[in-house]
């Protein structure tokens, strides 16, 4: 080494004296190691005995230090004692053995103390399978490698290919065991595009109306849970029922303006809160619409088929055909109304006509379903009225206004609710002149069709158009609510469809909102 050192030509070093200059970066370094990983994994680099070995050869080599050393000179200078609390901390090793890229089914996040700490793990994957973590434990290394932030073990997660050694802190947490249910979804969810979920390909997509059994929710924010709906059964995270109804309360329109890391931290630039109208709830019920409902398996017997649409969709129509076809399945709720009785009026028959000022009062009470008022006369369907037709053994059909929904779905009516949703304008027309021709028929009153459109036809347009913007408007506010739906674009398929869905809810067990079970 010497003759190396002596007879090969080395270029001119930098410095000759690195101590000084090895003494402020350390200084530096070292100011921000408590905020800083980074800072603090290059300070225990520079804090190494091997590094400051390194440094003084390189002075040694560039003053040419060749000559007789003193023995105590190269003595290393001991390295500095290890910091410890009230207790040394008790470490483990844990290994994990997987298949390729197998994912471990564990979620990290960093905690107070800025330790990297095992967040979660999700039911039947290898972790818990293994049953060697625990909620809690502190992550210090990966395959050797210290590891500070969960994108440092991420890196290494994907690297390691047979197993996974892991060295932590022990948290000795003992969680309780959750009693799994089962809830029925109310909105869609993707788990990719959600900015706040700690680990993307740990969340479970699903589809509004899926049945999900849920496994944990030891967590505030995020559920552990399956879905029914696909073979694997594998258990993914998804939105607590917390956090998905804070969200369902606010529209963010800035998202794409929006900031966000692994650690679930969401910084909105700005927000938009929807306004409550107390004369108009249509804007403000999505938000009472709970984003989960628990179900449970049971024998299920419909009391009420509710029909919910735009004006003009057609569902008096279907109404009047179910009862009409089927007298002793089906029958409709008389309303009554303050308007006067006519001479050809019968009460009971088409409507229960009543004083305006005794209908206004049990509106006070509460004893009518739904109520509105035309032509300055108030008409309106009684609770009482529907229970009687269920006492007599009959299913109650009936047209029910959107707002009237989170009424009628209880355990006293346990309605079947389906979306009569309006079909485009073009089979709007279609429809229109198919009936129109009908009632011409039944009428004998042809008369030669005008090929230029005419007043009224531009006035039907218009109708056309209102419907399908006002049917669109209730399935984005109700959807949840519906229990099926149908697009009415062919009344003779509509009414098959009603029939057939009937026919199908009395055949095995169903998945019931759990309040309804006897």
């Amino acid at each position: 080494m010497y003759d190396d050192l002596t007879m090969d030509e080395l270029p001119d070093p930098q410095e000759e004296d690195t101590k000084d200059l090895y003494r402020g970066v350390l200084d530096a370094v070292s100011a921000r190691a408590a905020s800083n990983s980074k800072a603090d994994e290059l300070r225990k680099i520079l804090e190494n005995p091997h590094f400051q070995a390194l440094m003084k050869s390189h002075d040694d080599v560039a003053q040419e230090n060749y000559g007789i050393v003193d023995p105590k000179s190269l003595t290393l200078p001991a390295p500095p004692p290890p910091v410890f609390g009230a207790a040394a901390e008790e470490y483990r090793f844990v290994t994990i053995r997987k298949q390729g890229k197998e994912p471990l089914g564990i979620t990290v996040n960093l905690d107070e103390n800025n330790d990297l700490t095992i967040a979660r793990i999700l039911q039947g994957s290898l972790a818990d399978k293994q049953g060697l973590l625990r909620t809690g434990d502190k992550v210090r290394e990966v395959n050797g490698t210290e590891v500070f932030t969960p994108e440092d073990m991420m890196i290494l997660l994907k690297e390691a290919s047979a197993s996974v050694t892991m060295k932590v802190v022990p948290s000795y947490n003992s969680s309780a065991p959750t009693d799994e249910f089962f809830v029925r979804s109310n909105f869609n969810y993707d788990p990719m595009n959600d900015r706040l979920i700690p680990c993307k390909k740990a969340g479970l997509p699903f589809r509004q109306g899926d049945i999900l059994q849920i496994v944990s929710t030891t967590d505030e924010n995020w559920w552990q849970a399956r879905s029914l709906a696909v073979s694997d059964g594998l258990v993914g995270l998804i939105p607590s029922s917390t956090l998905q109804e804070k969200r369902s309360a606010f529209v963010q329109p800035g998202l794409t303006n929006t900031k966000t890391d692994l650690l679930c931290g969401l910084k909105v630039k700005r927000k938009k809160h929807i306004k409550y109208n107390s004369q108009d709830t249509t804007v403000f019920d999505n938000c009472d619409i709970r984003v989960y409902e628990e179900v449970t398996l049971a024998n299920y017997h419909t009391r009420v088929l509710a029909l919910v649409g735009s004006k003009g969709v057609g569902k008096r129509s279907l109404i009047n055909e179910l009862v009409k076809n089927n007298p002793t399945r089906f029958q409709a709720p008389t309303p009554y109304t303050s308007r006067p009785m006519g001479d050809n009026d019968v009460d009971g028959r088409g409507y229960f006509f009543v004083p305006r000022e005794l209908m206004e009062r049990e509106i006070r009470e509460s004893k009518y379903l739904d109520y509105g008022e035309f032509d300055g006369e108030l008409y309106g369907i009684k609770f009482s009225t529907i229970r009687e037709i269920i006492k007599r053994g009959r299913v109650c059909v009936m047209g029910v206004s959107p707002t009237a929904l989170k009424v009628i779905k209880s355990p006293d009516f346990q309605p079947f609710i389906v979306f009569i949703a309006a079909s485009s304008v073009e089979a709007q027309k279609v429809m229109y002149e198919k009936h129109k021709e009908m009632m011409e028929e039944a009428l004998e009153g042809r008369r030669r069709k005008s090929t230029r459109p005419t007043i009224n036809e531009l006035f039907q347009e218009e109708l056309f158009i209102a419907t399908l913007k006002e049917s669109r408007q209730i399935e984005k506010v109700y959807r949840p609510y519906f229990d099926d739906s149908i697009v009415n674009d062919d009344f003779d398929t509509t009414y098959k469809f009603l029939l057939t869905t009937m026919d199908n809810l009395h055949q095995g067990a169903k998945w019931i909102p759990v309040e309804w079970k006897e």
